[in-house]
């Protein structure tokens, strides 16, 4: 019975604004995009395979400075330190910050105004990463995708940027370890105990981060399945559009709260996921992560647009209110025109349907948007 309550006053909330959260629908062969999202879940969470590193399998994969930064584009080198960044999407719609996450300019590289709302810490370092799976770093290097010329050359010859179906891109936000136990009030060693953690570089410096948050897009139909995954600790974690998991969660329907930036709780499994880490043999820490939802479509079967947003990628990091963001619409703007210069689209949060005429002069990038700190001049 309680939970029949909170399930009719998250459908009421959802009727409010016009637009729904991001629920996931079956894929054209019948599964289920939640069912998606933990599967690839559990494939690049897995241990990477190399006994001499604790990495997991996505931590290994090529990343924005391998690709875009790097003289020349290389797949990383085993054991490669772990270099972070300021959000790309925060730099290309706010004013430009260094992309490298330097001690002295780790600081204030987030939003102010969301932070300080969210109650994180004005001093803190919020430091980013996107990687891509070997599919997609040999599409985007042999197609010459990772520099201005290249885009102007692919605009020119009028490639039609599709990548393959076996595609993976990961965004992850990394929180320093004691910035989060200061904002979750509770001691370093219990941040340890509940949040992936792993050592990175900041400029010469290295130092311990927490994974917070992230999103995963993965290529199994043409505009790709979205899915968001949070710990459950971030405070607000299910702020504003709640949460949704059909496949892996005991609650499948998690309601906003009001006021924002409360706990939810833990999202408990259910069997049939916790097989799945089994069998896969996934660290126990990878179970206090939580779908948020996932968006295979713009707009849902009553025509309002779907939501996807993430509390700290987007919140914080970025400055864009969930209630304001839209994986697949965002993304769906990638593109560059005959100079290889980006589409200004990004500086604006977009939902629902893509309006063609913001895409006119220009040529669509799959969905990526790796190549704006390339041209947007704020790459280290």
């Amino acid at each position: 019975m309680p939970f029949f309550f909170a399930l009719l006053g998250f459908l009421l909330l959802l009727g409010l604004d016009g637009a729904a959260f991001a629920q996931g629908v079956p894929l054209p062969w019948g599964q289920h995009s939640d069912t998606v999202a933990w599967e690839v879940f559990v494939q690049i969470t897995a241990p990477s395979g190399n006994p001499r590193s604790t990495n997991v399998e996505f931590e290994t994969w090529a990343s924005d400075h391998d690709i875009y930064v790097s003289p020349q584009p290389q797949w990383p080198t085993v054991g490669a330190p772990k270099l972070l960044q300021s959000s790309v999407l925060g730099s290309s719609h706010q004013a430009a910050k260094p992309l490298a996450i330097e001690p002295g300019q780790c600081l204030q590289n987030f939003n102010q105004n969301a932070a300080q709302q969210a109650g994180f810490p004005l001093t803190g370092c919020i430091g980013e990463e996107v990687r891509r799976n070997w599919a997609s770093f040999q599409y985007i290097i042999s197609n010459q995708l990772f520099s201005q010329a290249g885009l102007a050359k692919a605009f020119q010859d009028h490639l039609k940027v599709d990548l393959p179906a076996d595609a993976i891109e990961v965004k992850a936000d990394w929180i320093k370890v004691s910035d989060l136990a200061n904002w979750l009030h509770i001691p370093e060693d219990q941040v340890r105990k509940v949040y992936y953690t792993n050592q990175a570089t900041a400029g010469t410096t290295t130092a311990e981060f927490a994974l917070a948050s992230f999103h995963v897009s993965t290529k199994q139909i043409k505009n790709w399945v979205w899915s968001d995954f949070e710990n459950q600790m971030n405070p607000g974690r299910c702020d504003d559009i709640g949460c949704r998991d059909s496949f892996g969660a005991v609650n499948e329907a998690v309601a906003p709260k009001a006021p924002a930036n409360q706990q939810y709780g833990a999202c408990e499994k259910n069997p049939r996921l916790l097989a799945m880490f089994t069998s896969a043999d996934t660290n126990p820490i990878w179970r206090n992560y939580c779908l948020k939802g996932t968006q295979v479509t713009f707009i849902d079967e009553n025509g309002r647009p779907t939501l996807l947003g993430n509390s700290v990628i987007e919140r914080i990091n970025a400055g864009v209110p969930i209630n304001s963001s839209s994986c697949i619409t965002c993304h769906a703007y990638a593109s560059f025109n005959s100079a290889g210069a980006p589409n200004p689209a990004f500086q604006t949060p977009l939902i629902g349907n893509v309006d063609l005429t913001l895409l006119k002069n220009f040529a669509t990038n799959d969905f990526i948007w790796g190549n704006i700190c390339v041209l947007k001049g704020v790459c280290p």
